[in-house]
């Protein structure tokens, strides 16, 4: 992830400084001040995962407005759904005589917001790279379709310290890509008491390397 990171804020730094000079003059003549963006990837997997497998998808888009000439604040809204990657909404179970187990309804949202200082001397907010707080907070719910009192519920907190880079091109084609340094706190309660993967996951705060990647429209 830390070697995927590094090569995407590479490549966007190249494409930045090998735009010809009229296209760059172009870009700074046009004073872009909001941002409209997204990341499908997310739908793989959200916020919630049980060690390698998600067990949600996050479907979300990000909305920026510059404030200054060297900031910007971006807030971005999310609902968490199944997983494209795993749907357990559509898993099904044999249970011996019973019959079948129908599935998982997996529901949930995530909020989150970031303020950005640009550092980019020749480059207004919006564009160019730069530092700021980030935090974010998400809950999620999994629920048995054959019973309700059969559920997991999870909740977390994320705050971090970060640093990207974010690219606006001269039509207006958006690219951000930050990482960091942060906290994160995670929950989880569980209708079935005791089970070992839960005790294990259940009011867990830890040091987190968040990795933000998405793309969109300036105007």
């Amino acid at each position: 992830m830390k070697k995927t990171m590094l090569i995407l804020i590479t490549i966007a730094a190249i494409l930045a400084n090998s735009s010809p000079v009229s296209a760059q003059a172009s870009e700074s003549e046009k004073d872009f001040r909001f941002t409209i963006k997204t990341n499908p990837l997310s739908a793989l997997g959200g916020p919630f995962w049980l060690l390698v497998v998600p067990l949600t998808g996050e479907y979300k888009v990000l909305f920026e407005a510059a404030v200054g000439e060297k900031s910007s604040f971006q807030v971005g809204a999310g609902y968490l759904g199944p997983s494209v990657f795993l749907n357990l909404d559509e898993l099904t179970a044999n249970e011996g005589e019973t019959g079948g187990v129908s599935g998982i309804k997996t529901s949930g949202f995530r909020v989150q917001g970031m303020y950005k200082y640009f550092l980019s001397r020749n480059l207004k907010a919006p564009n160019g790279f730069y530092v700021g707080p980030h935090a974010s907070f998400a809950n999620a719910q999994l629920i048995s379709k054959d019973n309700s009192n059969d559920y997991i519920k999870a909740t977390k907190i994320n705050i971090n310290g970060v640093f990207g880079y974010q690219l606006i091109t001269a039509g207006g084609f958006t690219l951000d890509i930050y990482t960091g340094l942060g906290f994160v706190s995670r929950k989880w309660d569980t209708s079935e008491e005791g089970t070992n993967w839960t005790d294990d996951l259940a009011n867990k705060s830890t040091i987190n390397v968040p990795f933000g990647f998405s793309f969109g429209y300036a105007f």
